[in-house]
């Protein structure tokens, strides 16, 4: 068995005993978004404080997923699918690309920060959408079917999050 083989079967093996504490941590990741997007509807005299809430999550998030495609741009997708283009010349190029990729997906919510709240939720939500897509697109082979399922999931519910807030923000 090679060691690329053994990697991703261990990680499979590992994700897949951890499948229900994954699970579980990605849905009560959900509550800060459904505090900071409902709960102007309840405490409606919060409102600025619930969506500046909701935006800091919401970049810190992100940020944690970007973080993740960094370790994969630089340790997991060179072991996997670098050695197979080595061949064509595409290794060196790809790699530049998913370093690249995972730069500015970390760079993203910081460029927001400094937006209006409207402004900063609509590329928030943007960008969980691109990321996702990204995602899908180049590294979806290193998940399991079970997390890819959850992934689609549990950002289709923050992108319902982001626009409740967008809602919450205009209707102000």
């Amino acid at each position: 068995m090679s060691k690329s083989t053994h990697t991703t079967t261990s990680n499979e093996q590992f994700s897949n005993n951890h499948q229900s504490t994954i699970t579980n941590y990605m849905y009560l990741g959900l509550l800060p978004f459904f505090i900071g997007a409902f709960g102007p509807w309840v405490f409606i005299d919060y409102e600025p404080f619930f969506i500046k809430a909701f935006l800091l999550y919401s970049f810190i998030i992100f940020s944690f997923l970007a973080g993740a495609l960094w370790a994969i741009a630089l340790f997991v997708i060179p072991q996997n699918t670098m050695i197979q283009e080595q061949e064509s010349g595409l290794a060196q190029e790809h790699g530049s690309r998913y370093i690249h990729s995972a730069i500015i997906f970390s760079l993203w919510p910081l460029a927001c920060y400094f937006l209006a709240p409207l402004y900063a939720t609509g590329l928030m939500l943007l960008g969980f959408l691109l990321l996702l897509f990204w995602e899908k697109k180049v590294i979806n082979i290193l998940y399991p079917l079970w997390y890819k399922a959850l992934r689609h999931k549990i950002t289709f519910i923050v992108i319902a999050c982001h626009m409740l807030t967008l809602l919450n923000i205009i209707r102000v």
